[in-house]
């Protein structure tokens, strides 16, 4: 993915951000075609902090013959994005642009075996259940064990090894304009374009003039 030093995030804030959101497209290359699945991703660490990604297709997803063959891999996790009109920011004199936030990770596909591929769902609803709902978590265990083990068998599990994360947050830095172009995207209907307007005046990326907390 192209960016540039001022669209950058922090490894932590990129980390964060794909924990946030847990979803993602997940693209590689097989038999000369290019295939995509969007998949809920979980970016997790080993005890010696490698980072990894754990996640699973359908069984019968053509992409899951590509995982035993090592091959490398993406997955573009994507956040608030919008066209911006030159009106939004309070002239006709600016091209018209697009804002967007984006983290891709790199990295080669290795499977999972049953066990593995268990442990990692199980991790993963565990994680999204705490951040969703108060109470104890949703577990595997409270359903019939034929309908979680008739949901496993139809999962392949993988994970995305040797990572390498790239983001680029578009927000208008370095750039004149940002207070008009903030007030319009608040006034939008759409909450995601909203959010925009808090980035656009306090940018997360390494360039963009303040600092991630």
């Amino acid at each position: 993915m192209y960016t540039r030093e001022q669209f950058s995030l922090p490894l932590p804030a990129m980390c964060a951000f794909v924990r946030a959101k847990s979803f993602g497209v997940l693209a590689t290359h097989h038999a000369g075609e290019i295939l995509t699945s969007p998949l809920p991703v979980d970016l997790r660490s080993t005890d010696d902090g490698e980072l990894f990604v754990a996640g699973h297709v359908a069984r019968a997803n053509d992409m899951s013959e590509v995982f035993a063959t090592g091959a490398p891999a993406t997955i573009t996790v994507l956040g608030p994005d919008t066209y911006v009109p030159a009106e939004w920011f309070g002239t006709r004199s600016r091209i018209p642009t697009w804002l967007y936030c984006a983290v891709e990770i790199r990295g080669r596909l290795e499977p999972s075996d049953p066990g593995r591929t268990r442990a990692d769902v199980e991790v993963m609803i565990d994680r999204l259940q705490r951040s969703a709902v108060e109470g104890p978590p949703w577990t595997l265990d409270e359903i019939p064990a034929n309908l979680s083990e008739g949901y496993l068998k139809g999962i392949t599990g993988f994970r995305l090894r040797g990572l390498r994360l790239t983001s680029c947050f578009r927000l208008n830095q370095r750039k004149g304009g940002t207070d008009t172009l903030a007030e319009a995207l608040r006034a939008d209907a759409d909450s995601a374009v909203r959010e925009l307007a808090r980035l656009v005046l306090e940018p997360p990326t390494t360039g963009g003039g303040c600092p991630v907390s």
